[in-house]
């Protein structure tokens, strides 16, 4: 949500020396470092995770889990998305004043213009991702700005994988009425992957997997780096397409996460993410062997959701 300047300043004022004075308060501003989140940054840092809005349920499942909160900046960093964003605003400004309208430019500017949130959840046989996005645009309306936001979960196992939109209320996929508690776990084999983000599928795909895996040369990735994050050790791995990004894997716990690539014996949690592609994630929060309500795997089957349930076992 973005405030706007009080209306009552401009009162009495002729509309050539009312945009004179909005111009000059917006060019004092408008290059100002921002260092407040807006208050769709903090209402999002401070939402509770999936699992504590379910509360203690009667069915529960051990798991790992992880907050990793961070941004998207692009090929030229977050502060370069900023500054654009701040030009398109002056810009926006500056055509209201030439048609005689009003604008209404920010008084807070976001942390990010492309933030993240993603809650991870492991068990030994199924994975589960919330992911929201928050990008700022200009509104052209008025120059202010606007708060695009959006929900997804996806759930992954060897059933298959079930896209989840919060927003519209809608599941596509392997959707079936168990959530997968039932999935058999991944076939692992052979050396971890780079990022160590499974590749495995069940027996059936092994072998197409291998050639593919193969032709694409993945070698493993450990960087011999260690680090401590949120109280859990992890492991530095060097991701795959990009050459000098990052995964550090959670080490501990009593399973190997679903999701975890061939090779690896820790819980192989996500707890931090860095890119050159433009990425950046931490952990913000985590826990390892720790019981949640199942319905945690399973937010397509509260009511009010429309499911597409295709090639999945009910």
């Amino acid at each position: 949500m973005t405030t706007h300047h009080d209306d009552a300043i401009y009162t009495g004022l002729r509309r050539p020396a009312r945009a004179a004075i909005a111009l000059l308060a917006f060019g004092q501003f408008a290059f100002t470092p921002a260092h407040a989140k807006t208050e769709g940054e903090t209402a999002l840092a401070n939402s509770p995770l999936p699992h504590e809005r379910l509360g203690v349920g009667r069915d529960s499942v051990k798991v790992h889990w992880v907050r990793l909160q961070g941004y998207f900046e692009g090929a030229n960093g977050h502060a370069a998305m900023l500054d654009d964003l701040k030009a398109q605003v002056q810009s926006c400004v500056r055509a209201a004043q030439l048609a005689g309208r009003q604008a209404r430019p920010p008084q807070a500017w976001p942390d990010y213009v492309n933030s993240t949130q993603r809650d991870m959840y492991d068990s030994a046989n199924r994975s589960i991702s919330y992911s929201t996005t928050l990008l700022y645009t200009v509104n052209p309306s008025d120059c202010s700005l606007l708060e695009n936001r959006r929900t997804m979960a996806t759930l992954t196992s060897s059933k298959g994988i079930c896209e989840i939109d919060l927003g519209s209320k809608t599941a596509h996929g392997s959707c079936d009425t168990r959530a997968h508690a039932d999935a058999p776990p991944m076939v692992r084999t052979g050396a971890p992957a780079p990022d160590g983000r499974t590749s495995m599928s069940p027996a059936p795909n092994r072998a197409a997997l291998d050639a593919l895996e193969k032709a694409m040369k993945l070698a493993p990735g450990k960087s011999g780096e260690h680090k401590t994050i949120v109280g859990i050790e992890c492991d530095v791995w060097k991701t795959p397409f990009d050459p000098n990004g990052t995964a550090c894997l959670s080490r501990g716990g009593s399973f190997v996460a679903a999701h975890a690539t061939s090779g690896l014996t820790g819980s192989s949690m996500e707890l931090e993410i860095t890119s050159t592609l433009g990425v950046n994630l931490h952990a913000v929060k985590a826990a390892l062997d720790a019981k949640v309500n199942a319905n945690v795997f399973a937010p397509y089957l509260a009511d009010g959701f429309e499911v597409t349930n295709v090639g999945g076992r009910k």
